[in-house]
């Protein structure tokens, strides 16, 4: 970019370059807020055999399992930075590239979480006195085919474009869940019994992670570029990465009610993250070198 910015006054108006090119593009990513649901397979308080190992207090409620749980935490917006690397052959008019790009949004975002299921809603008026979740980041690794339409003029160093692409992403979010029991065991009507409330007071399930999930992917892209002088172009370039659905792998709890992310009943429980608004706006400066 710099070596560009020193040529700016070596200008040349020569007809429209042909052949292949290569183009580097730094700029920031602007992503929009998020809202991220989870759920897992966990059991009711009573039925959680750590906690409770006689299965008191449970009048037949465990004899199945039950419904998932689930929950939203509903975030801010986010920014960061988006780098990629392109190579591509010119036309004189139309151009096609393979193109590889890294993004890191920052949204370092808690909310109050939001809960959904009958089970979780009574806990959360006497059991459950604290419940946030929220992400880091979310980053990505993307391989894109574009293909571009230069509007080219006779005797301007300026080239406006716009082009769209399609390919895949790599997407990973920084992911965080707490949930707090009260300390008070006088609070909690879990149970009757006294030593069960006190074992239960003020134990808590942290979960944090970072999923990923390869997602499909298409691009919207705009432009403008100006020609230097041979072979170096410097432009300014647009792109929208329009919403698409991130589910990330199942992933054991830190600690499920201070114990290991199990309830006693020979599986693990497993909590899953997804999101409708993994999407992007991005503005970058691009150098593009013609052989």
């Amino acid at each position: 970019m710099i070596t560009a910015l020193m040529l700016l006054g070596g200008i040349d108006f020569a007809l429209a370059q042909t052949g292949p090119y290569l183009q580097t593009d730094l700029g920031i990513a602007v992503a929009p807020p998020l809202t991220v649901n989870g759920s897992d397979n966990d059991w009711d308080t009573k039925c959680d055999l750590i906690i409770n190992p006689h299965g008191l207090e449970t009048a037949g409620e465990c004899d199945a399992a039950p419904p998932r749980t689930s929950w939203t935490n509903a975030l801010g917006g986010g920014g960061g930075i988006a780098a990629g690397f392109a190579a591509g052959y010119d036309w004189g008019g139309f151009r096609l590239e393979g193109e590889y790009l890294h993004r890191v949004t920052s949204y370092n975002d808690r909310a109050d979480t939001g809960i959904f299921d009958e089970v979780t809603l009574d806990k959360r008026e006497q059991e459950i006195e604290l419940a946030v979740g929220g992400v880091d980041d979310l980053q990505s690794h993307g391989v894109f085919a574009n293909a571009y339409y230069d509007f080219l003029a006779a005797s301007s160093a300026w080239t406006p474009y716009a082009g769209a692409g399609v390919g895949v992403e790599r997407a990973s979010l920084a992911y965080f869940s707490h949930w707090k029991r009260n300390d008070d065991p006088a609070r909690i009507t879990t149970f009757s019994d006294a030593q069960l409330r006190a074992k239960l007071a003020g134990t808590t399930t942290i979960g944090r992670s970072r999923p990923t999930d390869v997602i499909f992917r298409y691009q919207v892209l705009t432009g403008l570029d100006y020609r230097v002088r041979e072979p170096l172009t410097l432009g300014v370039k647009f792109r929208w990465l329009p919403a698409r659905t991130f589910r990330g792998e199942p992933t054991e709890w830190d600690q499920l009610r201070s114990h290991e992310s199990s309830v006693g009943r020979g599986e693990a429980i497993l909590y899953e993250v997804m999101t409708p608004d993994n999407h992007l706006w991005g503005v970058s400066l691009s150098l593009k070198y013609h052989f």
